[in-house]
């Protein structure tokens, strides 16, 4: 299958079920932002998907990328992972803004714990995916400017990673906004930092301007930008975006799963289609798509997106499930499993 932002835009996209396939439990009731291996790449010949829920990183590992079943904890107070794989290894980048549970925190030193709970990405390498090095400092929110935009703390999130002739690329979203109809939380800004090692340091771009802000004047993300994952496809670079916006119909705030695309992976445009997937009437993701991870399996001719999204009860709970969409070309819309 040619891979470019072109053929991704003809793509035909549906639900592998109309459940999902990593439900949520009594003790984790919301899993969000998926990070995805093929078997191919993995240690072990296995699926691997890294998620967090309100504990922390969580592992799973499946034999058949349907039926998952939960490895371990892999990082406390962990949030949104991802993979960067280089040089036979492997390197988990994530946000932390808690130095520990609620219960022990409150034995820190104020100022101390002030320091400790500020917004960071942190990174850990492992050779098999099971252990993991203790994690280093990538970039803190401190140095990322807007990072406070109406916050009374400086936040980052969803860090990716992916190297570009030479130079790595740090993208990532910026600030967040508390939908005032639903207390949603979503990323404000996305935005891209820079650094010639892996390990940093990192230089936001042109000083820290975001990539995408919201905007008005778009049908998709005119309250929010939301989560971004980056795919690179041979002219140039796709984005899957859970964007957030205005259901002026239906009088409230809505979320899509979009497409972007770009020549550079700077300057991004909305490719022209419509959404991969939209807010379904009822059920467990009626409420927002919240995140996604995207990858094409060769061997299928087949892009895997696994994809996080809730169904809100009041202002407080949300349930988040993950679930499966499938892409392929609309002559080969027939997929064996």
């Amino acid at each position: 299958m040619v891979q470019n932002t072109a053929a991704f835009a003809n793509l035909s996209w549906y639900p592998f079920s109309e459940r999902p396939v990593i439900p949520g439990t009594w003790y984790m009731p919301a899993l969000g932002d998926p990070f995805f291996l093929f078997p191919e790449e993995s240690p072990d010949a296995k699926w691997h998907l890294f998620g967090h829920s309100w504990i922390g990183i969580e592992h799973f590992i499946s034999e058949n990328g349907i039926s998952w079943e939960p490895r371990k904890m892999v990082r406390l107070r962990g949030r949104s992972p991802s993979l960067f794989f280089e040089h036979g290894t492997w390197y988990l980048l994530y946000e932390k803004h808690n130095p520990d549970l609620p219960q022990i925190r409150k034995k820190r030193v104020k100022g101390e714990a002030k320091k400790l709970s500020r917004s960071r990405f942190e990174i850990s390498a492992s050779k098999d995916l099971l252990i993991f090095d203790e994690p280093r400092l990538l970039l803190d929110s401190a140095d990322v400017p807007f990072a406070t935009e109406g916050l009374s703390q400086p936040r980052i999130s969803r860090p990716q990673i992916i190297k570009t002739g030479g130079v790595y690329r740090l993208y990532y979203g910026v600030s967040h906004r508390r939908l005032f109809d639903s207390r949603q939380k979503c990323s404000r800004y996305f935005a891209m930092a820079t650094s010639d090692s892996l390990f940093g340091p990192y230089v936001p771009y042109e000083e820290g301007r975001p990539l995408l802000a919201p905007d008005a004047d778009d049908l998709y993300r005119n309250m929010a930008v939301g989560s971004v994952r980056v795919v690179r496809v041979e002219d140039g670079y796709v984005g899957l975006q859970c964007a957030y916006s205005w259901d002026k119909k239906e009088g409230k705030s809505i979320s899509a799963l979009v497409q972007l695309e770009s020549s550079d992976g700077i300057a991004w445009k909305a490719a022209p289609r419509k959404p991969l997937l939209t807010l379904p009437k009822s059920g467990w993701a009626s409420s927002y798509i919240v995140s996604c991870d995207v990858s094409y399996k060769e061997s299928e001719a087949c892009w895997y997106c696994y994809y996080s999204a809730n169904r809100r009860v009041g202002r407080i709970f949300a349930p988040e499930n993950i679930g499966l969409l499938l892409g392929k070309e609309p002559s080969l819309r027939r997929l064996k499993l």
